[in-house]
C-alpha cells in the first residue's frame, strides 16, 4: 500500500485528533518512523505474549500503515516548508531592488508635485510606513498616480517605464510576500495535520513499550525492544 493510501485510510482518524491533545515532535520524523517500523516487527512476534497481558493487537496492526500516513504527512509539509523557504530567499534577493524603486519614485514624486497641494498630500501619505507590505502597496500606488498625473513628471524629464516596472514589480513582490509568510503559522492545515498523525501514532506507540516494559521485565534482550532510544 502507498503512503497515500495509507493516509486515505487514516485521514479521518487524524483529522479527529483534538487540538488540545497534538503533540509536537520530539525528534526528526524519519527517525521516529524507523523505530516505529522496527517496534512493529518485535512487536508482532511478541504478539501472543502481549495478547496475554490484555493489549489489544489492533495496535501492533495500526502501526505500519499509520506510519506510513505520517511519512506522506510529513512529506505534504515538507513541501510546503520548502517552497516558503525558497521564496523567502527570492524575496531576500529582490526586495533590496523594490525598496530602492520606491525610494527613487518617492524622490521623484516629492519634487515633481511640489506644487500641487492635493498630490503631494497622496506622496506623503505613500510615504508613512516603512513595512514590507508597505513597500508592496507603495509601489502600486504609485504606479497608479503617477499615471494619473503625469505632466508634472514629464516636465522634470521622469523615465515613464518607470511606473510599469513599479506596477509589475508590485505585484510579483506580493506573491513573494505571500508565499514566504503563508506557512510560517502554527496554524498551517498541512503542519496541523502532520502533528495529528504524531500525535495518534506516538500514543498506539506508547502503549505498545508499556506493555511490552511489562510482559518482558525478566528477559533483558527483549526488554531493550521496548524502551525508546
Amino acid at each position: 500500500m502507498s503512503y497515500t493510501q495509507d493516509f486515505e485510510q487514516w485521514k479521518e482518524s487524524i483529522e479527529n485528533v483534538p487540538s488540545k491533545e497534538v503533540k509536537l515532535p520530539h525528534l526528526p520524523i524519519d527517525d521516529f518512523v524507523a523505530a516505529t517500523e522496527t517496534l512493529a516487527v518485535d512487536a508482532n512476534e511478541d504478539r501472543e505474549a502481549l495478547t496475554a497481558a490484555g493489549m489489544d493487537t489492533t495496535l501492533i496492526d495500526d502501526l505500519t500503515p499509520l506510519s506510513g500516513a505520517l511519512r506522506y504527512c510529513q512529506a505534504n509539509w515538507m513541501s510546503i516548508f520548502r517552497a516558503r523557504e525558497e521564496a523567502q530567499n527570492q524575496w531576500y534577493e529582490q526586495s533590496p531592488f523594490a525598496y530602492e524603486l520606491r525610494n527613487e519614485l518617492l524622490h521623484d514624486f516629492s519634487f515633481a508635485y511640489r506644487d500641487i497641494d492635493d498630490v503631494k498630500k497622496k506622496v506623503m501619505r505613500i510615504r508613512e510606513g516603512g513595512s514590507n507590505a508597505d513597500m508592496v502597496q507603495d509601489l502600486l500606488e504609485l504606479a497608479i498616480l503617477g499615471e494619473k498625473y503625469p505632466e508634472p513628471l514629464a516636465a522634470i524629464q521622469f523615465n515613464p517605464e518607470k511606473l510599469s516596472q513599479a506596477r509589475a514589480l508590485s505585484h510579483t513582490m506580493s506573491e513573494l510576500l505571500a508565499a514566504a509568510n503563508g506557512a510560517a503559522g502554527e496554524g498551517n492545515e498541512a503542519k496541523v495535520l502532520r502533528d495529528k498523525a504524531f500525535t495518534l501514532l506516538a500514543e498506539k506507540v506508547r502503549v505498545i513499550r508499556e506493555y511490552g516494559q511489562y510482559v518482558f521485565w525478566k528477559d533483558p534482550d527483549k526488554l531493550k525492544k521496548y524502551y525508546s532510544q
